[in-house]
């Protein structure tokens, strides 16, 4: 495990595959109450034969700690470009599942020289004040326990005995933020790089319609529909979704 202190103090974890020799960095992040562990693991050694390949658990996730008494889109965003700083990483190509995508047109946006090309899987990005409520009601970590003890129990591995419950509840208010303050249409309009909206067509929280709708607001905007995938990371198979990252974190 290696590790890097953000600005408040948190230790963010990390890892590197393959040498700066290859010339083009790929981060990989993880979505919400995902982590290492259980993400993009299967994609790292494929992708390291063209990439130098960098992994993160995000701010109170997996390994990574968070110093503050909330999960921030800012302070998040803050710690992915930070990190890129502490490893003196100028320009990146990234992908993205569910938050992490989110995360990553955050950082193109603000930052829009840094990111290369950016990958956004399963990335929920219509957050109404409905959908987010009806979340809200899932993401109780009394009620997974009961309802869904396995996938609760994978919690409890990813995060900790102690902290699975807070992660949850962080992750319910986070929702809440995105449905008031997170990014608009007419954010995603000034997207100036090239952007994959990657959705499976099983997938119940993002409906196609709305990948759809994303990619065409996107300037450089594509869809790519993965056959057989729901949203669980775990439907996410290498293949067709890995020549196709091959082919467009390649691009020019």
């Amino acid at each position: 495990m290696t590790s890097w202190a953000a600005n408040d103090g948190t230790e963010i974890n990390f890892n590197v595959y393959g040498s700066e020799a290859k010339g083009r960095t790929l981060l990989l992040l993880p979505g919400m109450l995902g982590s290492l562990v259980s993400q993009w693991r299967n994609f790292v050694r494929p992708l390291s034969a063209d990439f130098r390949v960098v992994t993160m658990d995000l701010r109170g996730h997996g390994r990574s700690q968070n110093n503050a008494d909330n999960l921030n889109p800012e302070q998040m965003m803050q710690d992915i470009s930070d990190l890129l700083d502490f490893l003196q990483i100028e320009t990146v190509h990234i992908a993205g599942y569910n938050l992490g995508g989110y995360l990553g047109l955050m950082l193109a946006l603000n930052q829009p020289r840094r990111v290369s090309t950016l990958l956004m899987h399963a990335t929920k990005f219509y957050w109404t004040k409905e959908a987010a409520s009806k979340m809200r009601r899932q993401l109780d970590p009394d009620i997974m326990a009961e309802k869904v003890p396995t996938y609760a129990d994978r919690l409890v591995q990813e995060h900790g005995a102690r902290h699975w419950r807070t992660l949850v509840r962080q992750a319910a208010d986070l929702v809440a933020y995105l449905a008031e303050n997170g990014l608009t249409e007419r954010n995603a309009a000034h997207t100036q790089i090239p952007v994959l909206v990657s959705v499976g067509d099983r997938d119940k929280m993002v409906p196609l319609a709305e990948a759809q709708r994303l990619s065409q607001i996107i300037p450089q905007g594509e869809l790519i529909v993965l056959p057989g995938v729901s949203h669980p990371y775990s439907s996410l198979r290498l293949i067709p979704l890995l020549p196709m990252m091959q082919y467009f974190h390649n691009q020019p």
